[in-house]
């Protein structure tokens, strides 16, 4: 691939890098600022999950400010925001404080999570979108290992004390580096050329397609298309939902689904997880680290393939995977048989997430929608997204208290079960709903709906 569509890619990659980091932050840092906030059970579930809903909120936002503003100005809104959040959390001196910036920090995610998979698919060639699109998840996965990696090495070797005066703090502030690097980097970019011809320009149009391909009049060509495309479409974004109901709802639906496989339940709560399959605190913590490298390598096989094996094959085999993987996890815990078997049983998990669920899920939700319409109806899927995680974050805790009736009847296993069935309901549901996308041009995806 021309190292001209690459650098604006690995730019705007820094934003999922930066999603990645923020969701996975909170899962070193909790043990020590609940010490240092003096913090109850409940406050610790506030403090992360306020983020959450500031994701939902960015996420909801995020469509108009893309419309009014651009591609290019929202994410560096993002970026910003990630500034803001990342020093502020650093210096937090109470719960409150701490929850606002986290949920400013949220925002920014909400943003970047939608905006970052959309500007590549719009830069994108069709014949490479699904591997340039699935280079996001390589980055929010990324953000996941880097910052385990941040927690680990920050707390090696320190007193408990230490922690709870200081490293939380550095946990937080390291955030800064990527972000500031994220924003520097976004004003080097060029804008969407699709924002461009939304808007009318299409000399600006053509001058950033002739900084992502070969030649001249291959960005003429697209410009054109482009405009033949959008020129047939209503001007409107609201309206330009009439007619892609269906379109819609497959987007929430992939967006509902990615998080009722429970895969936000194990990043956030992984090390917990591990310690309740019988490991010691320090044997969990290297295993978190095990759980995010994983993920990132099993990303690569999403990157490789989904362009040649199409969207469709990954998220049917992953789901298969998942739920086979999920019902040996529930097995182990119930029959409290853990060791080996339930650490390979959460990892192929994990895996089978990483190649299918993960990537293959943001490459369709920035490509099953029309030029008018996917501000709107992308903010409408990852809305519901981050809605959806937020009950999965919120809900797993309480679903895993000893004393609570869910607990007691299923030994422990009652959101596995959930998890592993949704993975099942899944599967039926990409084989007789999702269409395959693979090859096709952006503005072709209207007359496949029109189809269906």
């Amino acid at each position: 691939m021309d190292s001209k569509i690459i650098k604006p890619i690995l730019a705007v990659t820094l934003g999922g890098l930066l999603f990645g980091y923020d969701t996975g932050v909170i899962n070193g840092a909790l043990v020590f600022f609940k010490d240092a906030l003096i913090l109850t059970e409940t406050e610790v579930g506030w403090a992360v999950g306020s983020a959450l809903l500031g994701c939902l909120a960015g996420a909801a936002v995020a469509g108009f400010l893309s419309r009014e503003f651009g591609r290019k100005k929202s994410l560096i809104i993002s970026a910003l925001l990630f500034i803001i959040s990342a020093m502020g959390s650093a210096y937090s001196w109470d719960l409150t404080s701490l929850a606002i910036f986290r949920i400013i920090g949220g925002l920014g995610i909400g943003i970047a999570s939608m905006l970052s998979p959309m500007y590549i698919s719009e830069i994108s060639p069709k014949n490479k979108r699904g591997a340039m699109v699935s280079m996001n998840q390589m980055a929010i996965v990324s953000g996941f290992l880097i910052v385990f990696l941040v927690n680990y090495f920050v707390g090696q070797g320190k007193s408990f004390e230490w922690n709870v005066e200081i490293g939380w703090r550095m946990m937080f502030a390291m955030e800064v580096i990527p972000a500031g690097l994220f924003f520097i980097l976004l004003f080097w970019i060029p804008e969407s050329p699709r924002w461009h011809v939304l808007k009318g320009n299409l000399p600006a149009a053509k001058k950033s397609l002739v900084s992502l391909r070969d030649t001249d009049e291959i960005a003429e060509a697209e410009v054109q298309s482009i405009s033949e495309s959008i020129k047939n479409e209503t001007k409107s974004s609201i309206s330009a939902l009439k007619g892609l109901g269906f379109a819609v709802f497959i987007g929430i639906m992939l967006s509902i689904f990615q998080q009722l496989t429970g895969i936000n339940a194990i990043l956030y709560y992984g090390s917990k997880i591990f310690a309740s399959l019988g490991n010691a605190a320090e044997d969990a913590l290297f295993q978190n680290i095990m759980l995010a490298a994983i993920n990132f390598i099993f990303t690569f096989i999403a990157i490789k393939y989904v362009d040649s094996w199409g969207r469709k094959p990954l998220l049917t085999v992953g789901a298969l995977v998942m739920a086979l993987s999920l019902t040996l996890l529930t097995y182990s815990i119930y029959t409290e048989t853990f060791g080996i078997l339930s650490v390979v049983a959460l990892l192929s998990f994990v895996a089978a997430f990483a190649m299918s669920w993960g990537p293959v899920v943001w490459v369709l939700l920035s490509e099953i929608f029309p030029d008018n319409a996917r501000d709107v109806a992308m903010s409408i899927a990852v809305a519901s997204q981050w809605l959806f995680n937020y009950f999965v974050s919120q809900s797993f805790p309480m679903l895993m208290e000893e004393d609570s009736w869910f607990y007691q009847v299923s030994n422990g296993t009652f959101p596995y079960w959930i998890y592993a069935i949704s993975c099942v309901i899944m599967m039926v549901f990409v084989i007789k709903f999702i269409p395959e996308t693979k090859g096709k041009d952006l503005q072709d995806i209207r007359a496949m709906w029109a189809e269906k």
